[in-house]
């Protein structure tokens, strides 16, 4: 190929990955850009003075990167026939390219050169395509103009290549010229075969092969890890640890612990069960409520207040005496309240936080919703999200599709009734319009009879059970005939839709009564005003009110009266239309607020007025889930491919909607009365908030929250606070990145210093053994003075002999020494450079009591050398006093030693404790200051031997420890921000851990640090087992229910509910519940709460660390 004389090459190799990563790949690259560079100085071309320029940035880029590369590109020389220009190179390559045209007409077509295409646009690249398929035609034995039937298409492929294919007349694709001369049958065209294969395409067959025996090592391998996994999976000794849910049969191991679960006993007893007027059952409730107060202050303008505080509120009861107090004359407009303040000031936080909240427009007319309201928000979903239309009126639908009609008859008529589907179901004119109209067209007599008898619920502005009829007929009419609509359909395929759809109908009208009518059907009279009648005339003696308007209004016969008995009665098979729950009765307070939602800010979010509109917002949020709850159950029993449920079933779901919806606050089972909905009665009503008990202000809390969860303020303060915790996390990374990177880098400098350091050791040591060989050997001879041996360095003595210069060449390197040796030097280099000396002596404290003993034997070994001391005076002369001050020295120095030595023993004692809790807190303040202390008790000091310094072991690792910490400075100052991060951008309180029994153990933030929450499932037992008193874990499966009963009938069907399948799954599915599967409500918890410390360390002491879970529980 020719070499690149600019950089243009050099990009579409980048871009197409031709450099190999590595090394070599760099050496390439290099290698390139100095030949781009040094073809224009040697050719001498009119870039050559810019080459020149350019050559030294890019020798001094790579020189950068790597000295090697450097000296690549500044050496990178063009071959001899790079020079000779691009003429002879061209004419060659034409020679060339036309030479191989000559080998064999039965070969494929060579691909061309693609160098020159790099900057074709895909249509210039189809056009010479198209140009070489017409001419490989006309090789192989065609013409040229038989390229014409064909067209040509080339993509481009993500990694840079063209792909090109081949079109005939037909569509039928082509990958290459090859095909199309075999699909054209030209004589010449390639033959498939073994004979036509080259040895590119061998080639590429072995380098298959080869690719397949890697794949095969591979699998093999991954074959092996898998069993061994599977081995070490099947031989775990505590199973217990990959169990989701808890089995009574890994809890007994013989414990105390053990027993006392075991006979539902709590271990420790706990120093809080219950707040004073909170119920046990509520005390979740109450943690949540008061937690989600504390998470979200900010957000809601709080302040955050202890957890027995907020109790005490909660359950606050007005006395007799105030109550008689509170009675004020007529004219005093301002009565006291008694209300605590912290309540009002969290209901009027959460009032604002939902009405200003765009999500309030969701569920604020919710009291005001009907079926024909939601049916008009359909209209505006998609297709896959409008709700199937049930049958509303019955019809013999098998005798309708046999009626052979003309099909443009049927179109006409069924177009016409399209157009009900885009009206309002209060468009009551032109739905009566279009029904009309249909009812003209049609020949079908039971199509007429049909939308007559859909006609007799119309009114006006209600024409939503009409509507719902139309739709049904218009969308079976759709399934059973789909030749209507231009499909083609055999005549057997249409009978058979035909058949099914009439089943179909069939199974439906079962579940209609249809009402008596005495009067016949066909003489109803349609006559009167439809189109030219407004959708806003409300008038009763207008047009349009009709002979089906009056019919509605007439009194029922007696025979209507028996067939809405009979409706009632069998609201048991009636399936449902609509999720929308019934209406509430509108309140005092709705009446009073104004017609549309509050806008903030308003007067009537004040101190006396919100209890009322606390209790219509928490009217409407309770509706809202109510019909979300309808929601739900329609859309389980949809995927489950159920039949609807039956209007009673409904009805009574709605009943016990709010066990359903807080099951845990209060309404439990068995409960006679209803908390939640009395206490949004009591409040709607506009009585005094204070008659409310606990439980029902926990309701009227819990169901606010519930609504303020989905808010777009909590949802974007949350996704803010997670954002931030993960760069802070981030960062952390980042800095512990570093951190590891300096201390690999530093560790690499200690290795090559301890080994240059065990080199010169050896060197030394060489040179000490032979200077006194040659001393010994020249004291022999005495050939030589002592001064002239003393003299002598260390390149003389080398260079006495050959022998002794061969053995230093021979002595070890640096780099021959092994790794335990270096590693042994580089502890002591490390140990060295935390105290910042050349050397250092580590000593035990036995080691450093010896060393004092000795130290104080030596003065008195001293002091006894100057003989008799007790007779010895000051004396005249001068060597008489210079002995008398040492002897006295001598002497202060042996009784300051002594007793010292006496007060010494407690001082390091401390000192020694205080250096294992600054090692364990790891912090450099703690750190230093313990060292301080060790170093005034006598620990660490000069060591005259050997001019470094001798210190206690503990001292060691606490420099070490030190050092490390001054190098993971800006790690922790990142461990830092990330736990404050993790305060100040609250998501959740998460769980400290759990134990064997999947107890939950809990510390929330903003209660009192000694305190530890537990959660803990009950034991379900059978009644005649529970007779302890101390068993507080111990219930009967009726008592440890709360909620409502799941709908079994939800997740089987009836005809598989007596399969032998159908216990286990539903075991499986309450397993959720509770682990004994016993229960089909939700499961009451024990919670209780530990305060002292000696409760919390009995419980620490319970925890068996043989657990996985516990033993992390344990370390928390």
């Amino acid at each position: 190929d020719d070499e690149a004389r600019d950089l243009s090459l050099l990009g579409q190799n980048l871009d197409k990955g031709a450099y190999a990563h590595g090394k070599s790949g760099w050496e390439d690259f290099a290698n390139d850009m100095g030949k781009v560079y040094n073809w224009h100085i040697i050719s001498k071309s009119k870039h050559a003075s810019t080459a020149k320029n350019h050559i030294d940035k890019i020798v001094g880029f790579f020189s950068k990167i790597d000295p090697v590369l450097g000296k690549k590109a500044a050496n990178a020389k063009p071959s001899e026939n790079a020079s000779n220009g691009a003429s002879k190179k061209s004419a060659a390559g034409g020679k060339k390219r036309k030479s191989d045209g000559k080998d064999s007409s039965d070969s494929s077509p060579k691909k061309k050169a693609t160098g020159s295409n790099g900057s074709l646009s895909l249509s210039q690249r189809e056009k010479r395509a198209m140009e070489l398929l017409s001419s490989y035609l006309e090789e192989c034995g065609g013409e040229k103009s038989q390229s014409q039937n064909f067209r040509c298409q080339v993509v481009q492929r993500p990694g840079g290549r063209f792909d090109t294919a081949f079109f005939s007349a037909e569509n039928k694709r082509f990958k290459s010229m090859t095909d199309v001369a075999r699909f054209l049958n030209l004589a010449k065209a390639p033959k498939k075969g073994l004979a036509n294969i080259s040895k590119k395409g061998r080639g590429s067959k072995d380098v298959q092969a080869r690719r397949l025996k890697r794949e095969l090592e591979k699998l093999k391998k991954s074959k092996v890890k898998a069993t061994k996994a599977l081995e070490d999976h099947e031989n775990n000794v505590n199973p217990t640890d990959q169990l989701l849910i808890a089995q009574e049969s890994f809890w007994d191991d013989g414990s105390n612990a053990a027993k006392a679960h075991k006979e539902g006993r709590v271990l420790p007893r706990a120093n809080i069960e219950c707040f004073p007027g909170i119920p046990a059952h509520c005390i979740p409730d109450l943690l949540l409520v008061w937690d989600f107060f504390c998470t979200f202050c900010r957000v809601l303008s709080l302040e955050p207040i202890e957890l027995d505080d907020f109790a005490a509120a909660l359950s606050f009861q007005v006395s007799a005496a105030d109550r008689n107090s509170q009675t004020v004359g007529e004219l005093d407009l301002n009565p006291p309240s008694f209300i605590p303040v912290y309540l009002s000031e969290c209901h009027i936080a959460l009032l604002r936080l939902l009405v200003k909240d765009v999500t309030s427009d969701l569920w604020w007319w919710s009291i005001l919703e009907t079926p024909e309201m939601v049916e008009q928000e359909d209209e505006y979903l998609g297709d896959r999200k409008r709700r199937p239309v049930t049958a509303v009126v019955k019809i013999d639908m098998e005798s309708l599709l046999a009626v052979d009609e003309d099909p443009l008859v049927t179109t006409k008529w069924l177009q016409a009734l399209e157009d009900v589907r885009t009206r309002k179901p209060d468009s009551s004119g032109p739905i009566k319009s279009a029904v009309k109209n249909a009812i003209a067209v049609t020949t079908n007599q039971h199509v007429k009879a049909y939308l007559k008898k859909a006609m007799r619920s119309w009114k006006a502005k209600s024409a939503g059970v009409v509507k719902r009829a139309v739709v049904w007929l218009i969308d079976r009419m759709k399934e059973a005939r789909p030749d209507l609509w231009g499909r083609k359909v055999s005549t057997e395929e249409i009978s058979q839709q035909k058949k099914l759809v009439a089943e179909e109908a069939a199974l439906e009208m079962e579940n209609i009564i249809e009402e008596v009518n005495d009067d016949n059907d066909g003489d109803m009279n349609l006559e009167g005003d439809s189109d030219d009648e407004s959708d806003s005339d409300d008038d009763e003696g207008s047009d349009n009110e009709d002979e089906f308007a009056d019919q509605s209004q007439q009194p029922p016969s007696p025979s209507k009266q028996r067939s809405s008995v009979a409706v009632k009665e069998n609201d048991e098979t009636m399936p449902v239309t609509t999720f929308v729950p019934v209406k509430p009765v509108p309140s005092i307070v709705d009446l009073l607020l104004p017609p549309g939602k509050p806008a903030l800010p308003t007067d009537l979010v004040s101190s006396l007025s919100w209890p009322s509109v606390i209790g219509a917002t928490s009217c409407r949020v309770y509706q809202w889930y109510k019909r979300r709850r309808n929601e739900v159950d329609d859309s389980i029993r949809e995927f489950r491919e159920l039949k609807p449920m039956s209007v009673a079933d409904r009805r009574r779901r709605e009943a016990c909607a709010s066990s359903r919806i807080l099951s845990e606050c209060g309404d439990f089972t068995g409960a006679g009365h209803n908390h939640i909905e009395s206490a949004i009665n009591h409040l709607c009503d506009g009585n005094d908030y204070l008659d409310l008990t606990a439980v029902q202000r926990l309701g009227i809390l819990r169901m606010l929250i519930e609504a303020a969860y989905d808010t777009h303020h909590i949802q974007l303060s949350i996704e803010d606070n997670f954002k931030a915790r993960v760069n802070a996390v981030k960062a952390l990374d980042a800095e512990e990145r570093r951190a590891k990177k300096a201390a690999k880098e530093e560790l690499t400098a200690m290795e090559s210093a301890a080994r240059e350091r065990l080199a010169t050791e050896g060197r030394e040591a060489f040179m000490a053994t032979k200077r006194e060989e040659v001393i010994e050997d020249i004291k022999a001879s005495k050939e030589y003075s002592v001064e002239f041996i003393e003299s002598l360095n260390d390149e003389d003595i080398i260079d006495l002999d050959d022998d002794t210069k061969a053995e230093y060449e021979a002595l070890p390197t640096a780099e021959s020494f092994n790794k335990a040796e270096v590693n042994a030097v580089v502890k002591k280099i490390q140990e060295e450079t935390a105290f910042g000396v050349e050397s250092l002596t580590v000593l035990t404290l036995e080691e450093i009591e010896k060393r004092d003993e000795e130290y104080l034997k030596s003065l008195q070994d001293d002091l006894v050398s100057f003989g008799d001391i007790d007779t010895m005076n000051r004396g005249h002369s001068r060597a008489e006093r210079e002995t008398f001050y040492k002897v006295d020295r001598l002497r202060r120095e042996i009784t300051n030693f002594t007793e010292q030595m006496q007060s010494l023993s407690e001082e390091r004692k401390q000192a020694i404790e205080d250096l294992k809790d600054a090692i364990d807190d790891g912090t450099v303040k703690t750190l230093r200051a313990a060292m301080r202390t060790a170093k005034l008790a006598r620990l660490s000091g000069d060591d005259d031997q050997t001019n470094g310094v001798w210190a206690l072991d503990l001292i060691r690792d606490a420099a070490l420890e030190l050092k490390n910490a001054e190098s993971r400075k800006r790690v922790t100052e990142a461990q830092k921000d990330l736990i404050a991060k993790r305060d100040k951008c609250f998501i959740r309180t998460e769980p400290l851990g759990r134990d064997r029994y999947q107890s939950c153990f809990i510390h929330f933030d903003y209660d009192q640090s000694s305190r530890v929450w537990t959660e803990r499932d009950f034991i379900l037992r059978s009644k005649g087992n529970v007779d302890s008193e101390n068993g507080v874990l111990m219930k009967l499966p009726g008592e440890a229910c709360i909620g409502a009963e799941d709908k079994s009938e939800d997740f089987l069907s009836v005809d598989d509910r007596g399969q032998p399948t159908a216990k286990s799954f539903l075991d499986f599915c309450r397993q959720e519940y509770h682990h004994s599967a016993e229960l089909s409500t939700l499961a009451k918890h024990h919670w209780s709460c530990y305060t002292t410390d000696s409760s919390l360390r009995v419980l620490v002491k319970n925890l068996d660390g043989k657990c996985a879970t516990e033993k992390a529980l344990k370390e928390v």
